[in-house]
Formats: structure tokens, sequence, C-alpha cells
């Protein structure tokens, strides 16, 4: 577990920068058939696990079985704040496997006058695959970005 949180510290701390992407044919048409994106796991965002919640982190499988992490922040970040959500997969050939908003194929960590990010969608069809949504928000207060709240969802699929 110690190894996990150093490996999400690490993904957490990465640029911010969000990367563009377009879509390919088989991207939007595979989009365009998966409907009924919903909620399966949420958790609020508190800052040293006490209320009130500053956001919400969810795990979301649409009808294809692509699952993400998102996190909603309550209000837009100010410009010392950024926030990311993470995916972590067990089982399966990925075992282990960690996505945040900045991965490829996700939309960019949550930065100033923005609410939320999401992960890239990751397809699992066999039922040993289990997620976790992460969700981390950080401030920098002159000395570099340091976490001041996180949460995960339960283990589910």
């Amino acid at each position: 577990m110690k190894t996990l949180g150093i490996l999400l510290s690490t993904a957490g701390l990465a640029g911010v920068g969000a990367i563009a992407l377009a879509a390919t044919p088989a991207q939007a048409a595979e989009d365009a058939a998966c409907s009924g994106a919903r909620s399966i796991a949420s958790a609020p965002m508190l800052r040293d696990h006490k209320p009130p919640s500053w956001g919400t982190v969810r795990l979301v499988r649409d009808s294809c079985y692509r699952y993400w992490a998102e996190v909603t922040m309550a209000s837009p970040l100010p410009a010392n704040a950024k926030a990311n959500a993470y995916l972590v997969q067990y089982g399966g050939g990925s075992n282990g496997r960690v996505l945040s908003c900045d991965s490829s194929g996700g939309n960019g960590a949550v930065v100033k006058g923005q609410r939320t990010c999401r992960t890239p969608k990751v397809k699992a069809t066999a039922g040993s695959i289990t997620f976790v949504a992460i969700g981390r928000e950080f401030h920098n207060y002159g000395g570099g970005y340091e976490e001041i709240s996180e949460n995960a969802t339960s283990r589910t699929r």
C-alpha cells in the first residue's frame, strides 16, 4: 500500500498540462454506441477526513464496460490549487495499473478556474477485474504542490 501511495504521489505531482487528443473514427463510433454512463461508486473529497466536502470522486462505467474515474470539485479552483482523479485496476493483465486525468486519453488535471477532470476509459469485461477511483486535491503555498485532501471509492466492478 505504501508503494501505491508513493506512485500516486508521483503521478499527482506530475505536470498539469492538458493534451488535446483527436478521437479516431473507431473511438467516435464506440463512444456513440456506449451509452448509459453511470456512477457505480463515489466518495466525498474531505480535508483532514472531516466535513465539509470540497468535491466528489466517482467511479463511472458505461454500457460497454468501460470504466473511468472522475473528480468534481464544489467550486472552480483558485490559482494555487489543482485536483486529480486516479483509476486503479485490480486483476487482469494490467493488475496494479494507475491512470490519472493527466494520462493519455484523460482530459488533464483540474486547474485554476476548472471543476472537473476524468481519467482515460479502460475496457474490462472480465468479472475478475475491479477498480477503485481516488481523488486528490493539492495546494501550492509557495514551496510546491502538497496534498491537502484525498478519498477513494470502494473497490468494485
